[in-house]
């Protein structure tokens, strides 16, 4: 069996969009009109922006209609997060194999997981950025996305769970650092071993662990996150993955006018590759998403 380490990875121009939208919010000499732009001329962006801002979690008496409003409501904080998102999404859905999209599906909910988790235990540590940490764990399993994105170009090899199972045991990843600098993440390509640790023990508190393997730490101390505060972040990533999977696009997105310089050049159009059409139709989540917000709404607004 050859080696997915050195396989191509493609990268679809949609994700290098939104990775350019988290970029330019770690940038302070880049305005906030600026990249209001450029998550306008990002749907998937935009849309799920205008979706957390009016989710249960943040809403206010009058509904986010626009970008501006969004990104003035969340905060960059928030953009950053949720433009990382969206290219793990977008990654996701250029993952053709039916099998292989099912674990990437299970994989992105549990990054998403770890992602906020791993904030939540950085914020005890003064020296280390929460928001970088996040990040790194919302990316941390790169390289078996990677693995699972070969699944377009030989799909036999990954024509079962039990497959792909086998396969994790005996082919060679590609680096991590390798592919946080195809994405143009090469900031995050290194973590620094405290980042990393808190990576680690983040798998403790998830309930969507890694559909592949066991990580170590999963039987790990929970001491560090009150079990109140544990559950409410696990609320929050199922609703984000939720709200990101399958939340239909506001109305208001289709009203947004964008001032662009008729000299300029338009900007690439977004694609998102091409699905295997024998992949079955989700079963609707929206049950689920209201049990979600209902909770958010119950945790939020405790005094």
């Amino acid at each position: 069996m050859g080696p997915i380490a050195d396989d191509a990875f493609f990268i679809p121009s949609s994700v290098r969009a939104a990775v350019s939208i988290r970029n330019a919010t770690e940038d302070p000499r880049i305005a906030e009109t600026v990249i209001e732009r450029m998550v306008s001329s990002e749907p998937m962006v935009a849309a799920a922006l205008l979706r957390l801002a009016n989710s249960a979690a943040y809403r206010r008496a009058e509904p986010a209609e626009s970008v501006s409003t969004a990104i003035m409501m969340l905060g960059m904080a928030e953009v950053r997060a949720v433009a990382s998102q969206v290219a793990m999404l977008q990654l996701v859905r250029g993952i053709r194999g039916r099998a292989a999209r099912l674990v990437a599906e299970s994989l992105l909910l549990h990054s998403i997981s770890i992602s906020l988790f791993a904030a939540e235990l950085a914020r005890a540590s003064p020296e280390l950025g929460c928001g970088r940490v996040g990040t790194l764990g919302l990316f941390h399993e790169m390289p078996t996305f990677h693995m699972l994105a070969g699944s377009n170009h030989d799909p036999e090899r990954f024509d079962s769970l039990e497959a792909i199972g086998e396969m994790v045991k005996t082919v060679r990843l590609r680096s991590f650092e390798l592919l946080m600098q195809d994405l143009g993440l090469p900031s995050l390509a290194v973590p620094r071993v405290d980042e990393s640790e808190l990576i680690d023990r983040a798998h403790a508190y998830v309930t969507h662990p890694n559909p592949l393997s066991m990580h170590p730490d999963e039987a790990g101390d929970r001491s560090a996150i009150a079990p109140e505060r544990a559950v409410m972040l696990q609320a929050a990533a199922e609703a984000a993955y939720v709200t990101l999977m399958e939340g239909p696009i506001p109305q208001s997105l289709r009203e947004i006018e964008i001032d662009v310089d008729p000299a300029s050049p338009a900007a690439p159009p977004t694609t998102v590759p091409e699905t295997d059409q024998a992949l079955p139709r989700q079963v609707s989540r929206r049950g689920l998403l209201s049990r979600l917000q209902n909770l958010l709404v119950g945790i939020f607004g405790a005094d």
